[in-house]
């Protein structure tokens, strides 16, 4: 095998890993919102996140005398807006999963790539094609499928909704993908995201009182911290060493896996299964993001 293939192989084994931790990472987070007050669980699920990350840049500094551990003012403002969005894009997951089940929030999140690609061509400049136009409409088509007609959302309106809390979730985290984007050239992404995820704790209590840690169910604790392990903590850390052997193309197309690992986990570990119109509304929206990826980066061969 060349080291070529060998070479994509492995960033193949990175993304599916973390596609594998994202759609584990839901399990416990369902469990822990279930449990207790879904702001605890987001703020124990960001602080797990950030204690491990800063493990990790103490272990990958240790010898690195050659870089500045100070962050800078540019660097300290990117850091507060992704603190703004990982906030809130945490906090509306917690409040979506508390109704839907895991395969079915993952599969909502995975709206991100067109959001992405739909930002992008507003703050970035990147071009959008007739192929995303028309993936998009395809997803929109499977959320109407997967609203449950039945169901009367009153003034609250879709956005009130548990499927309205995941897509409102999806933006945000879309926009930590654009800021990170626009300003990758200008800051040290190690420690701008170990900075981010420290903000994002102290913006946590500026809306909440501080909690009794002894009140908050121990159940919880371990949840919210299994699901920041396996999400926030490794499934991105393998994301992004995928980055290093496969095109994001590849990463994504990978990561649109995630629902159906996550069906899987949840009907074994929880005995849930999404409803039959769930699973179509669900299926026709990856099918939806799906296809502007399917053609996203194919190049001309030399002479044509």
């Amino acid at each position: 095998m060349s080291p070529d293939l060998t070479d994509r192989h492995l960033g193949l084994r990175w993304a599916l890993f973390s596609a594998f931790g994202g759609a584990l990472m839901v399990i416990p987070w369902k469990l822990a919102n279930e449990i207790g007050e879904p702001s605890h669980s987001v703020l124990l699920l960001l602080g797990v996140a950030a204690i491990a990350n800063t493990v990790l840049v103490l272990g990958q500094r240790v010898n690195s005398v050659s870089r500045s551990w100070r962050i800078g003012r540019t660097e300290l403002l990117i850091a507060a807006l992704l603190a703004v969005f990982t906030l809130l894009g945490n906090w509306a997951s917690a409040r979506a999963i508390q109704d839907l089940s895991p395969a079915l929030l993952n599969a909502l999140l995975r709206v991100d790539v067109l959001f992405v690609a739909f930002l992008g061509g507003i703050f970035l400049g990147e071009r959008v094609d007739r192929r995303f136009w028309f993936g998009a409409v395809v997803a929109v088509y499977g959320l109407y499928v997967l609203q449950n007609p039945q169901v009367d959302l009153g003034s609250a309106g879709i956005f009130g909704s548990a499927t309205g809390m995941a897509i409102v979730a999806a933006l945000c985290f879309s926009s930590l993908a654009i800021v990170t984007r626009r300003f990758i050239s200008v800051i040290d992404p190690v420690r701008v995201n170990a900075a981010r995820l420290w903000m994002a704790v102290a913006f946590w209590f500026l809306f909440n009182s501080f909690p009794v840690f002894s009140e908050i169910p121990k159940e919880q604790i371990l949840y919210a911290g299994l699901a920041a392990v396996a999400g926030p903590f490794l499934g991105r850390l393998a994301l992004m060493i995928s980055a290093r052997h496969i095109e994001a193309r590849v990463t994504t197309l990978a990561t649109l896996m995630t629902p159906a690992m996550t069906l899987a986990l949840g009907f074994i570990l929880l005995s849930d299964w999404p409803e039959t119109y769930e699973l179509i509304g669900g299926a026709i929206m990856i099918a939806g993001v799906a296809i502007p990826l399917l053609g996203f980066g194919r190049t001309r061969a030399p002479g044509n």
